[in-house]
């Protein structure tokens, strides 16, 4: 299903720069309450038929944290009053149907909200709530037999900002069903859209595995009560020099019966629609463990944290655990064929960084994999931090500016720097990968500075190769990173009219760099905002660069991690250069 995305370039000038007004202050820790005001919205929720939905929630939202509820009639039929001036949500839902707003082309999105003017009277205000589907089915093991109490859920299947298929939670959350008695099982309130089913992402098979005995341990458990028990006789591990036999669990399973997740059946589900049969066949296989020695850069043992991450294509499926290596062994639990990745690290001790290491393990045909790791001290990142500004002057205290090296692989966590007086950065304890660049002032650190004003991060360089809003490999240590500060934030404004020229309030603004090596995972030049009861919108802070300019009526915040939402987006689309400190209009027509 496309997004309604219609733009036509009105008027492109630059604008002089603006001081935005200055909130009203309050005392810290004072609460606000929600206005009120004589202004009413009404409405009724009907289905997909027509026809009206009784005792539906209806939820209405709006600025200075306003925040209603109501129930519809037997006519389905609802009404709220006493409401100031303001944009607000209108929002419905019920049991077994999939959350609507008003405007919203689609459930679970945001919707083009309704603007009222002091005392305005607005009616008319029709949802539409249609009946979720459901699909439903039985859950067997490799012998038919019925396994209850595995969890499954619905996926929905989705493309990655990388372009490849995915699976994610789908728009009603990451909760799950159970199997019953029967090893039946049944996901309701779906929206329409494409699905698979599969083990829910925490699962991690049954509670415990099994060892298939031995001919010679068979052989020996039948032996003749008359004859006297010997340790030899029993149930127990294998003499030394021989390995163990493998255990085998469940692993997790996606339908009719794969444990590859790409690979799984695809289920399109219509309005209301009852998909019944979608049985699910578990697989019983055998399981590896993990077996580390962990040493440190001298040779001797260390005890450690370890974090032991599943990974696959399917970022949603990925779980970590973390288990701590004393004496210098780990040992893990029972692992289901996969990659994983394993990491080690210690604390910093007094002058001594912080120690790691790190692996990738191939698990395949339940051996146990024995590995030893050998931990080595991270590395620094050095650097400074410049201010190029015309009004504002740099802050007196530069240990409160702060440079954030942000993990882009797995495991690799944020790291923060420290700044002298000077603008020296020093970031210790990193671990090799591929980061990107952050940086901040913190709040207060400018007192005095005019209303609106801040520094942003224009530049980061890494010697002379630019990698600002980029990601770039750490592997050896690095200095001469230079991150350059601003004070001339760029602002792209405008006005949305429609067809007849009046203003376009029900849209969402959209701003995607037309360079695809800024599609990245929580980029900041991937943004959206939304006009204002005048159909006037303003992006402000947007790093200089190309960018293309959408409208959409249908948009929600993991829309904007969606590389097939951003190509559809780009392809109605307004093109836009905007220099640094540069103040442009962009007006807009939407519709047809």
């Amino acid at each position: 299903m496309s997004l309604r995305t219609v733009v036509v370039v009105c008027l492109l000038i630059a604008a002089p720069a603006q001081t935005p007004p200055q909130a009203p202050a309050r005392d810290a820790g004072q609460s606000i309450a929600p206005p009120i005001g004589t202004g009413r919205l009404s409405g009724v929720v009907k289905d997909h038929r027509g026809e009206p939905v009784r005792r539906a929630t209806v939820r209405i939202s709006g600025d200075m944290r306003l925040d209603r509820l109501t129930v519809t009639d037997a006519d389905g039929r609802f009404s709220f009053s006493d409401l100031p001036a303001g944009r607000f949500t209108v929002t419905t839902e019920k049991a077994g149907h999939p959350e609507m707003s008003y405007g919203a082309s689609r459930p679970f999105r945001a919707g083009a909200g309704v603007f009222l003017q002091a005392g305005q009277h607005t009616e008319r205000i029709n949802l539409t709530l249609a009946p979720g589907g459901a699909i439903a089915g039985a859950v067997h093991d490799e012998r038919g037999e019925p396994m209850p109490g595995v969890p499954i859920m619905a996926w929905e299947i989705r493309t990655s900002l990388g372009g490849e298929r995915t699976l994610d939670f789908p728009a009603t959350g990451g909760e799950w069903v159970v199997t019953d008695d029967r090893g039946m099982y049944r996901v309701f309130g779906l929206p329409p859209g494409d699905y698979t089913v599969g083990t829910s992402w925490a699962y991690h098979g049954q509670a415990s595995d099994v060892r298939v005995p031995t001919d010679a341990e068979i052989r020996a458990a039948f032996q003749s009560k008359n004859q006297a028990a010997s340790p030899a006789t029993s149930l127990s591990p294998q003499p030394a020099g021989t390995s163990e036999p493998p255990r085998y669990n469940y692993a997790p399973t996606f339908a009719p019966g794969v444990v590859d997740p790409l690979s799984a059946s695809v289920i399109a589900l219509g309005i209301g629609e009852q998909r019944m049969g979608v049985d699910l066949q578990m697989q019983f296989q055998a399981m590896s463990r993990l077996e580390l020695a962990i040493n440190g850069p001298d040779g001797t043992p260390a005890s450690v944290r370890i974090m032991l991450t599943r990974r696959s294509p399917v970022e949603a499926l990925n779980t970590s655990s973390v288990s701590f290596g004393g004496n210098g062994r780990f040992t893990s639990s029972s692992l289901s064929p996969g990659l994983y990745t394993v990491m080690a690290e210690t604390e910093a001790a007094g002058n001594m960084p912080p120690l790691w290491a790190m692996a990738d393990v191939v698990v395949t045909g339940g051996e146990p994999i024995a590995m030893t790791l050998t931990l080595q001290p991270a590395i620094a990142v050095s650097g400074r931090v410049v201010f190029e500004g015309t009004t504002l002057k740099p802050p007196a205290d530069l240990t409160r500016v702060f440079v954030r090296l942000s993990g882009a692989g797995p495991m690799r966590a944020s790291t923060v720097s420290t700044t002298d007086a000077t603008g020296l950065v020093s970031i210790s304890g990193v671990i090799p990968g591929q980061y990107a660049v952050f940086g901040s002032v913190a709040a207060g650190a400018m007192p005095g500075a005019p209303t609106g004003m801040t520094w942003t991060v224009r530049s980061v360089m890494l010697n002379d190769r630019d990698v600002t809003d980029r990601v770039f490999d750490v592997s050896a240590g690095a200095s001469g990173l230079t991150v350059t500060f601003t004070d001339r934030v760029a602002e792209l404004s405008g006005t949305i009219v429609g067809p007849a020229g009046s203003p376009a309030t029900d849209y969402f603004v959209i701003a995607i760099p037309a360079d695809r090596a800024y599609w990245v995972p929580q980029s900041r030049r991937i943004v959206s905002t939304r006009p204002d009861g005048s159909g006037r919108y303003v992006f402000r802070g947007l790093p200089a660069g190309d960018y293309k300019i959408a409208l959409t009526t249908d948009l929600v915040p993991r829309d904007l991690q969606s590389v097939s939402t951003l190509e559809r987006l780009a392809e109605q689309s307004a093109p836009v250069t905007i220099a640094v400190g540069e103040r442009k209009t962009l007006d807009l027509r939407a519709g047809g």
